[in-house]
C-alpha cells in the first residue's frame, strides 16, 4: 500500500470590497457588509485632507493633506509623535532594472513592495520576492492598515491618470502609460 498525500489548499486571500468607487469617499467592507472595517473621508469643499479611519474603533490610521506647491505629507497619529512626513517619504517610487516603476512602504516586519500588474491591477509583494504577489491574509493590523492606505493612495492615482489618458489626449495618448506601464486604450 502506498502512502499518498494530498496538498492543502492555502487559506483564501480577504477580500475588500468598497461602498463607492471613489477611493476619497468610501467605507472599506470585509465580506459583511453590514460592519465597514475602514471609513475614508475627505473635506469636499477643499479636496485637500482625506482621513482614513478604522471604523470599528472609530480612530484615525493616517491623514493625507494634498498641497498646491509643496509635497503632500501624510499623517499617522500613533507614529512618529503625530507629526506628519512626506508622503514620498513614505510611499516610494523606484524603478525596477526591467524599468517597470514600484512603490514600497517600510512595514515593522519589512519592506513590501506595489506593483502593477495584470492580473490584480496592483500586487504587492514582500521585497526581495517578486515572484509571488502576496495574496495572504495580513493578520497583524498594523500592516494592513498600511497596505490599505497606500492601497487607497495608489489605486487613486491610477484612476485619475487613466482619466487624464481617456480626456486629455496629448502626452498620454502618445505614451499611453501608467505608472510606468503601457496601458491598452482602444
Amino acid at each position: 500500500m502506498q502512502a499518498t498525500t494530498t496538498p492543502t489548499d492555502p487559506v483564501p486571500p480577504k477580500s475588500y470590497n468598497f461602498s463607492r468607487e471613489d477611493m476619497k469617499n468610501t467605507k472599506i467592507f470585509n465580506n459583511q457588509p453590514a460592519s465597514p472595517l475602514y471609513l475614508v473621508v475627505t473635506d469636499i469643499k477643499s479636496d485637500k485632507r482625506t482621513d482614513i479611519f478604522d471604523a470599528r474603533g472609530n480612530r484615525l490610521l493616517a491623514r493625507i493633506d494634498r498641497r498646491d506647491i509643496l509635497p503632500d505629507t501624510i499623517t499617522f497619529p500613533d507614529r512618529n509623535r503625530g507629526s506628519s512626513i512626506n508622503l514620498n517619504k513614505w510611499l516610494q517610487k523606484s524603478k525596477l532594472e526591467n524599468g517597470h516603476h514600484i512603490h514600497s512602504i517600510e512595514t515593522t516586519p519589512g519592506t513590501y513592495v506595489w506593483k502593477s500588474d495584470a492580473d490584480y491591477r496592483l500586487a504587492l509583494y514582500r521585497k526581495g520576492d517578486m515572484s509571488n504577489p502576496r495574496t495572504q491574509n495580513f493578520a497583524r493590523r498594523l500592516i494592513r492598515d498600511d497596505v490599505i492606505v497606500s492601497f487607497l493612495i495608489l489605486e487613486q492615482r491610477l484612476r485619475i491618470s487613466e482619466r487624464n489618458i481617456n480626456v486629455g489626449g496629448g502626452k498620454f495618448e502618445q505614451n499611453r502609460t501608467v505608472l510606468g506601464h503601457h496601458v491598452n486604450t482602444s
